[in-house]
């Protein structure tokens, strides 16, 4: 080939090209994201699973990697490719939603917490709510297992509260609050016997459960064993002086012992306590009538009536 052919040649090849060669940069299309970069570290697929330790805080409905989030019976798939996971962090489940998982000291404290503040505000369901929850979580909590059950007793589900009691017994069987609030409940019930047995054993592992005197007091005061209850609510008062209904129910056991005297002072001290109780101002007419004092009597009477109405 000539010479002169040979430049023509090469014009017509930088004509076609537009000039000297410039190379492209890599894009990707919409087909898929880019394979792996030398050195990179892999994406991470699926975030990790809380609930593998005691502290974690998440609720019963938060998803799991592979449910169904829809409803459809297919698993969930991001429609965006993946990108490398940054640290996660599950999301506090809503406060009225329940949980599952296992609660260290500081959780459990909050919890009975606000249990008891729902108690004393009067919003018992939720009450109820929180100390299930606290059970779920763990079974042998003994304070939140008794408490539901002095609340089942609260709201007339006596029969929950009995199985309540039954469980925190089988798992303490000398526990003498639970002894003694299962006790009066029994007593409630009119079923003196159990009720009894309750209480001697609660007094056999404390002799200095005040609980346990006055109510032993009172379930023998309703079995008409009117003597035999006499040491328990003397008991009582020396353990707790400011316990009005000790004293009243004392003013009864004594009446029916016939000792007016110690009746009377009884009843005084319990209407000194507590103005308005309308059952020791009658118990109080009563005495004095038996101690032919009809007139004081009848003031007594008739201030009974008047508290009643109000």
């Amino acid at each position: 080939m000539s010479r002169s052919r040979r430049r023509r040649r090469s014009r017509k090849r930088a004509a076609v090209h537009g000039g000297r060669y410039q190379p492209q940069e890599t894009t990707h299309s919409s087909a898929g994201p880019p394979g792996p970069v030398d050195g990179a570290e892999p994406a991470v697929g699926d975030p990790p699973v809380a609930g593998a330790g005691p502290d974690d805080e998440r609720g019963a409905d938060v998803d799991e990697p592979g449910n169904d989030r829809h409803g459809n019976g297919q698993t969930y798939e991001d429609p965006a490719p993946r990108q490398q996971a940054a640290a996660w962090k599950p999301e506090p489940p809503p406060a009225d939603t329940p949980r599952s998982s296992p609660v260290n000291a500081s959780s459990e404290e909050l919890l009975l917490r606000a249990a008891r503040q729902a108690t004393a505000s009067g919003e018992v369901a939720r009450a109820i709510g929180i100390y299930r929850e606290l059970l779920q979580r763990g079974p042998h909590n003994l304070k939140a297992r008794n408490n539901l059950a002095l609340l089942y007793e609260r709201t007339g589900d006596t029969e929950r509260a009995l199985q309540q009691f039954a469980i925190c017994l089988e798992q303490d069987p000398h526990n003498s609050q639970v002894l003694v609030n299962r006790g009066a409940l029994l007593g409630s019930l009119a079923r003196f016997q159990e009720a009894e047995n309750d209480l001697q054993a609660a007094l056999r592992s404390d002799p200095g459960a005040v609980d346990a005197h006055f109510n032993l007091g009172v379930v023998l005061s309703r079995k008409g064993r009117w003597r035999e209850a006499l040491p328990y609510l003397r008991r009582t008062i020396e353990l707790d002086s400011s316990r009005a209904a000790a004293y009243f129910y004392l003013g009864e056991a004594l009446n029916h012992v016939d000792d007016l005297e110690g009746a009377l002072s009884s009843y005084q001290r319990a209407v000194e306590l507590r103005p308005n109780d309308a059952k020791a101002l009658y118990g109080l007419g009563i005495v004095l009538d038996r101690m032919n004092r009809p007139e004081d009597a009848t003031q007594m009477y008739r201030r009974s009536r008047e508290v009643g109405r109000t």
